[in-house]
């Protein structure tokens, strides 16, 4: 039979335990304020942090943005509806880069810019916009416009507005508002995440192979609602190296992981963890960086600051 202790061995003992309790902690805990590890698969990303503001005194109500696959440090964003079809670049600190014209579009209500491949397998990087903001739900043909990055990008510069590829289409089951544009990195396939004011919003994916010119009707591929928070979904994009997909509405910032393989409506199917946005006006536009090693996120308004959030891959 052990001796029994003194009380002060015994708040010896105490002590110890908590120092241990302590490290056990550790560092993955630190800045997660006690949270629980996040979900396999899903990275761990530090607070935001502003790195600049939208400069260009006509971009004023950012509502997409894409981060250059072949200029580095260089953001493509695009305004919400009553701009010509055009989309601007800029430095992450902000600092316009130029207008871009897209010839051969329409712009009745842009809400979403992404980079992805010009074509199924091709090394080319190109850049898709989506016509398919409809507020009234009373539109019966929306588009998709791809044209490739700009070569150059600068201010000063003159450039030849880029032809776009057309894919039209329609919803299989009437109208539809939608501001969430995601592409495959890979296969270039592409997805379609209505906004709705209440319940859950439908995935549609475009039917492949893409045929530009070719008016289709979107194929209904599921369900997604956020867990919490705004129900409206307000932009997304797909890791630049598929391991998941960013899922914005107007409070949160919901991260998908995706397996090998994996179809973007089926990373949608599955169980989403929170990572951090900052608290931004009308909150849209979002971007992974090129490197996939965190995000950008940009509010509407002129001069809106842009946030930049890194991540570390467990």
């Amino acid at each position: 039979m052990r001796p029994a202790l003194s009380i002060a061995q015994l708040l010896l003992a105490i002590a110890a335990a908590a120092g241990c309790g302590q490290r056990d902690a550790g560092p993955s805990a630190e800045g997660r304020a006690g949270q629980a590890p996040p979900p396999v698969g899903c990275p761990v990303c530090g607070r935001p942090r502003g790195v600049g503001a939208a400069l260009s005194p006509a971009l004023t109500e950012v509502s997409g943005l894409a981060e250059s696959a072949i200029h580095p440090g260089v953001l493509y964003a695009h305004n919400d509806s009553g701009d010509p079809p055009r989309f601007f670049a800029m430095t992450r600190s902000g600092a316009d880069l130029g207008v871009f014209a897209v010839a051969g579009a329409e712009a009745v209500d842009w809400e979403d810019i992404a980079r992805g491949p010009c074509a199924p397998g091709a090394p080319e990087s190109c850049l898709y916009l989506a016509d398919f903001g409809d507020n009234r739900e009373g539109r019966d043909r929306y588009a998709i416009y791809r044209v490739p990055e700009p070569p150059v990008v600068g201010a000063a510069r003159s450039r030849e507005p880029p032809l776009a590829d057309v894919f039209p289409y329609a919803y299989p089951d009437g109208s539809h508002n939608a501001e969430a544009l995601l592409i495959h990195p890979l296969t270039g396939a592409i997805t379609v995440v209505t906004k709705v004011h209440v319940g859950a919003s439908v995935v549609f994916e475009v039917p492949t192979p893409l045929e530009p010119g070719r008016h289709v009707t979107l194929v209904r591929a599921g369900e997604i609602a956020p867990r919490e928070g705004s129900p409206r979904y307000t932009g997304g994009d797909v890791h630049p190296q598929g391991r998941g997909i960013l899922m914005r509405t107007y409070t949160s910032l919901f991260f998908h992981p995706m397996r090998d393989g994996q179809t973007v409506a089926q990373a949608l199917a599955g169980a989403p963890c929170d990572l951090p946005v900052a608290d931004e006006s009308q909150g849209e536009a979002v971007t992974w960086l090129r490197s996939g090693s965190g995000y950008i996120t940009v509010g509407e308004g002129a001069g809106a600051s842009v946030q930049l959030v890194t991540c570390t891959w467990p």
